[in-house]
């Protein structure tokens, strides 16, 4: 009986607790909602001055699409004091200069990009030409800076008069692909790489059987890279009017002029003409005042940013026939969810299928910015865009930075493609890459052993892959590949002896890959655009963007949940002091590309050396 009784209190008093803890976590729930509302809401925007400068400051890369922003990251923000707004998309960026070129109260651009990091070529082009499409009006465009990277510089060409600390300089070093090599290490610890693959120039698995580049590797990759530089210098040297050694110059020739400027590099970018004026802060920032105004307010000139401006600048007409896009941007991945920088197959295919449903939609533009990923998730999404086609709207692909290995696959079937001359694509190929520790953990006494009821029970991390088991993981990889050259020949119209020509994991610029039949047009995203209107007939067009309707409990928990995150490299290059978070920058990109093995099959179209350009 009394332990009945001890056990009912102690059933109620556990209940009660968990009642309790029910509440606090529902209160605590109310207030962070609260503090999201409260963080996220949007202040009434005031009225934007007769005369102002739209300023362009961008923070961080330039991404392709939104991210959302967690409450972790508001109220970090918050707390810091940070007012600044959620970085501007290159279509954010685009839309501003296009509408301040027409608007009469602005009367200057500023290019402030001390705190860009380093983008693609690709994604700078586009902006540049968004800059020279605002010059025409006859505005003036001014670059301020401390210092200029060289992606920073390469928008900064584009000013009417760069301005430079004269503390400061500017750096342009060049193009590279490095990558950590594990082939020594592997043996020290005893592991076992098993890689299939097949294509040549498929160079993404060497690191894990070498210890440097292979000369068929080394040959590919300095071929694009030298392309990509050579188009990096012209384009500086036309718009600075400077002879392309003064952009990069020899060693020696550079050591000569550095000595004789007394290795000062702010009076050295002078004199090469890669900046018109040494000025302190005030004086940028007098300069520009001038031309525009000052606030005194603000204690500098009278200036609007890029969100700000957008806010205030209304909306645009939504009569017009709509074309419709979809940006699929980063490492191709199977899933349901939006991700900043993964495409996930299912998240994507419903947006494909919502295009297809959609009475306004009377073509579709996909912006692809991927290196590839998994084969199985290219494969489904490939298939949502037959869907489409059969719907009988149009298709059109705009290759971004990167559409390689399977950002190509999902490509190959659109009724036109479009290359900017700086994307990477092509690198047709696959492979399978398995990582076994049966020596290791011999070596530290660990046996694996056991009796399956056929030959292929039993290969695993532990046991190590038996050949047979090797022979039918590379039958799997060969037929995967002929599946992808043949895809490519359907879609593109080439025969396979085309494609097999322009295959073996060859990376192509969007030049070389327009006269392999591989894309039909150089463009970006708005020739893409406006081709698709064309291929619909519609003489005019808006551009409706695809998104899946939310219920209130997605919204609420993606406003939750997700983090806006941090990837692998930034968090361990957070945790490092400043002098080594190069190399932890470097480890943690080779980090989240293994996190990116999902395939089932464990096949993969994956360009890694693109990710970077």
């Amino acid at each position: 009986m009394w332990s009945a009784i001890k056990w009912f209190f102690r059933t109620l008093g556990r209940v009660l607790n968990a009642i309790r803890m029910l509440i606090i976590n529902l209160f605590f729930l109310a207030v962070l909602v609260s503090l999201v509302l409260v963080f996220t809401a949007r202040e009434e925007a005031p009225r934007l001055p007769d005369s102002a400068a739209l300023t362009l400051e961008i923070v961080g890369p330039v991404p392709e699409q939104d991210s959302p922003a967690s409450p972790r990251r508001l109220v970090q923000k918050w707390l810091a004091g940070d007012d600044t707004p959620p970085p501007a998309t290159l279509g954010d960026i685009k839309q501003a200069l296009d509408r301040a070129r027409h608007d009469e109260r602005i009367q200057a651009l500023v290019l402030r990009l001390q705190n860009m990091t380093e983008s693609s070529l690709t994604r700078l082009d586009e902006i540049g030409e968004a800059i020279e499409g605002f010059k025409t009006s006859g505005k003036p465009v001014y670059a301020i800076g401390d210092y200029y990277t060289q992606g920073q510089y390469y928008l900064a060409a584009h000013a009417d008069e760069i301005l430079l600390n004269p503390a400061g300089a500017v750096t342009i070093q060049g193009m590279g692909v490095y990558r950590l090599h594990y082939r020594s290490a592997f043996e020290r610890f005893n592991i076992t790489p098993h890689v299939f693959r097949v294509g040549t120039y498929k160079s993404f698995v060497e690191p894990y059987l070498r210890d440097d580049m292979s000369p068929e590797s080394r040959e590919d990759t300095l071929r694009w890279l030298g392309q990509l530089w050579r188009h990096y210098q012209d384009r500086v040297a036309t718009l600075r009017g400077i002879p392309a050694d003064h952009v990069s110059p020899e060693k020696e020739q550079l050591l000569s002029r550095f000595r004789a400027v007394g290795g000062d590099p702010a009076r050295y970018a002078l004199e090469m003409g890669l900046v018109d004026r040494l000025a302190g802060r005030g004086e940028m920032l007098q300069t520009i005042g001038e031309q525009v105004g000052w606030d005194s307010q603000a204690g500098e000139y009278s200036g609007v940013g890029i969100a700000s401006y957008l806010a205030r600048a209304g909306q645009r007409d939504t009569t017009a026939p709509a074309v419709g896009l979809i940006t699929a941007s980063g490492a191709i991945m199977s899933g349901n969810e939006a991700g900043g920088n993964t495409i996930n197959d299912e998240y994507l295919a419903r947006l494909i299928e919502e295009a297809r449903l959609d009475n306004e939609i009377n073509a579709l533009v996909l912006r692809i910015d991927s290196p590839g990923g998994s084969a199985f998730a290219a494969e489904q999404i490939r298939t949502a865009l037959l869907q489409f086609k059969a719907s009988g709207k149009p298709l059109v692909v705009s290759m971004g930075s990167t559409a390689a290995s399977g950002g190509y696959w999902i490509a190959a079937d659109a009724d036109r493609i479009y290359a900017a001359p700086t994307t990477l694509t092509g690198s047709i190929g696959v492979f399978g890459l398995f990582l076994t520790f049966e020596e290791a953990l011999a070596k530290l006494g660990f046996n694996s052993d056991g009796v399956g009821t056929t030959d292929f029970v039993g290969a695993g991390l532990t046991t190590g892959l038996p050949e047979h088991a090797r022979e039918l993981i590379q039958l799997g990889v060969e037929h995967t590949y002929r599946r992808f050259v043949d895809i490519v020949a359907e879609g593109r119209g080439l025969s396979p002896g085309q494609v097999e020509r322009a295959a073996q994991g060859h990376v192509w610029t969007g030049v070389d890959a327009k006269a392999l039949g591989l894309v039909d047009e150089l463009g970006y995203l708005d020739d893409a655009l406006a081709g698709a209107a064309g291929l619909a007939g519609l003489p005019a067009y808006r551009v409706k963007k695809v998104r899946l309707p939310a219920s209130a409990r997605e919204v609420l928990m993606e406003q939750l949940l997700l983090d806006s995150g941090a990837g692998v490299a930034e968090r361990l290059g957070a945790m490092l002091p400043g002098a080594l978070r190069p190399a932890g920058e470097q480890l943690g990109r080779e980090l989240s590309t293994l996190g990116r093995f999902d395939d089932i099959r464990g096949q993969y179209v994956l360009c890694v050396e693109c990710q970077e350009f």
